[in-house]
């Protein structure tokens, strides 16, 4: 998906929290590219990003709040997140 559309959705859905996944090194650029792109729009949003690409390092690098290693480890962040947890 592109940059641009995520920022678009994340303003017009009033969404604060964005999960970002890569299955290949490929598509860990266009992680990147996305997170920039929502800090530059200003959003409030926090980012976690995760796949069988990433580990914490490497999503701290590319500006991500957060990683989750795996689904239950997203999910559980989305519910300190949102205070459900």
């Amino acid at each position: 998906m592109p940059p641009e559309l995520v920022v678009k959705t994340l303003k017009e859905e009033n969404i604060h929290l964005c999960g970002l996944s890569a299955l290949m090194t490929t598509t860990v650029v266009s992680m990147e590219e996305t997170i920039k792109a929502i800090r530059k729009a200003g959003l409030d949003v926090k980012v976690w990003a995760g796949g069988a690409v990433m580990n914490e390092e490497y999503a701290e690098m590319i500006g991500a709040d957060a990683y989750c290693k795996d689904a239950l480890a997203s999910v559980n962040y989305a519910a300190e997140f949102f205070g459900t947890k």
